[in-house]
């Protein structure tokens, strides 16, 4: 009888081990295969937490691995530093999703603190905090905070970030690399120059971290441009262009749809005017001079404030970033240009109501409005053309680009990184290049409840916070006590 007992003691161990082992093995086989795959779905209005379709495309043609590394503390003494790393990251954990291929994300996420992890930060050559860069190899994009957010009336309006971060991406895992030719001979701004006033190293080492490459070009000694050319820059020229240099633009921006960026420098002559007048804009030679103490800074710099609406200037537009420099002239469209429909000229920059372009400036006397011979302000100081051709399909095919800037010292090393002039200059380019203006995925807005309560239902409130879950808890309690007592 007693063996009997010890058997069946035996037997309910054994049975009791196999049941836990099977539960726990049933536990790792559904947590295995939840790994790699299962679903989420977003219930919310408007789907504002899930990647737009044209972001999950491009996530899917991914094939090498993208690292996100987000330096946002939340210990920042901006409170809102902590709603703006909440955004970023309910952001990045779609990418993560969306990129997640047999329990191994192609879009990786990693928070870093640039002062308490310095040999990390040091190691992924980061240096600034708040910040978010995507790396790829040895690729790297960095995406800085006031890239994320419309700002209107001093107020965050939308999130951008997916957009942004979805160009990010796209830029760093390109093959190939939009190559810039920077025009020579003519004084421009040259990459080699490192002096604060005169050089553009600074751009052009902004340019190399975001996949471009750049090349000089002098139009004398060639009889051709290259047929790589994604753009031909002409950055602030002293001298004039001769006449079969111009013939190479004219027929590049003509014949081969081209791209062209002029930066004027005000007073120099440029001998463009005949080019810029086929395309349908006036470069005056005139010099802007603003009365309006908004659009001055100390020392005497030109703040350009405000922007048409045109998706080479609506990153700036929507966040009221302005532009600064030392001198600018008149560029508009002409109004006595050739009449063709095909061209689509848009004034970019104005200045202030309180400025004038003053046509003999170059005189020894104080500057004063002539209405009879000067331009009354806004002054355009930036205008694009762009061509559009219509096929015998029906179908509207993308032209040449010519962008003529009335500035150029906003590009140089000590003033390209002042509020929007890194922007803008890539903006020119990016948009010349017609790199990412394919992508059309709208930002989402920022939702806000406001609560008004008044004092007595504020207190109630607080009171019920405070008593309400111990009473529930208590009256609980105390029923379960009186059953089991009953």
């Amino acid at each position: 009888m007693s063996h009997d007992l010890k058997s069946s003691r035996i037997s309910d161990r054994f049975q009791a081990i196999l049941q836990i082992v099977l539960v726990f093995l049933i536990l790792i086989a559904v947590n295995y295969i939840g790994m790699r795959a299962y679903q989420r779905y977003d219930l919310t209005e408007g789907n504002i937490y899930s990647l737009s379709p044209e972001t999950r495309a491009y996530l899917a043609q991914l094939e090498q691995p993208i690292e996100a590394i987000v330096t946002i503390s939340e210990n920042a003494d901006d409170p809102g530093f902590s709603d703006i790393l909440k955004d970023v990251k309910l952001l990045l954990r779609e990418y993560e999703y969306a990129t997640r291929d047999q329990g191994q994300n192609r879009v990786t996420v990693e928070y870093l603190n640039v002062y308490s992890q310095t040999s990390r930060a040091r190691s992924l050559g980061i240096e600034d905090p708040n910040v978010i860069v995507f790396k790829s190899g040895n690729r790297k994009r960095e995406v800085r905070i006031d890239e994320l957010y419309t700002i209107q009336e001093s107020e965050i309006r939308e999130f951008l970030g997916e957009n942004v971060f979805t160009r990010s991406i796209l830029e760093i895992v390109e093959t190939s690399e939009p190559i810039i030719y920077f025009t020579t001979g003519h004084g421009e701004f040259s990459a080699r120059d490192i002096t604060a006033s005169t050089g553009a190293s600074s751009l052009f080492n902004e340019l190399k971290s975001r996949s471009f490459e750049t090349r000089t070009i002098d139009l004398s000694t060639n009889d051709r441009i290259p047929a790589d050319a994604s753009l031909i820059a002409v950055a602030a020229p002293k001298t004039r262009f001769l006449p079969q240099e111009k013939l190479l633009l004219e027929n590049y921006l003509n014949k081969r749809a081209g791209r062209v960026l002029v930066l004027l420098e005000p007073g120099r002559e440029h001998g463009l005017e005949d080019l810029f007048f086929n395309w349908g804009i006036l470069a005056e030679d005139t010099l802007v001079v603003e009365r309006d103490p908004n659009y001055v800074i100390n020392g005497g710099d030109l703040m350009v404030r405000r922007f048409s609406e045109h998706p080479l200037t609506s990153s700036l537009f929507q966040q009221g970033i302005p532009i600064v420099t030392d001198r600018a002239s008149s560029v508009r469209e002409d109004p006595g240009r050739p009449i063709d429909d095909s061209l689509v000229v848009t004034e970019l920059l104005y200045t202030s109501d309180q400025s004038w372009a003053e046509r003999q400036y170059q005189q020894d006397t104080r500057p004063t409005y002539d209405p009879s011979i000067d331009i009354r302000g806004p002054i355009r100081v930036a205008t694009i053309s762009e061509r559009q051709v219509d096929s015998s399909l029906g179908i509207t095919l993308p032209g040449g680009k010519l962008t003529v800037v009335g500035t150029s010292n906003f590009i140089s090393n000590q003033r390209i990184q002042a509020s929007g002039n890194l922007y803008l200059i890539l903006n020119a380019i990016n948009y010349s290049v017609d790199r990412y203006t394919r992508l059309n995925i709208p930002p989402r807005p920022i939702r806000k409840v406001k609560l008004d309560l008044s004092i007595e239902q504020l207190h109630l409130a607080r009171y019920l916070i405070w008593f309400a879950p111990p009473g529930v808890l208590g009256l609980l309690g105390l029923l379960v006590y009186l059953a089991r007592r009953n």
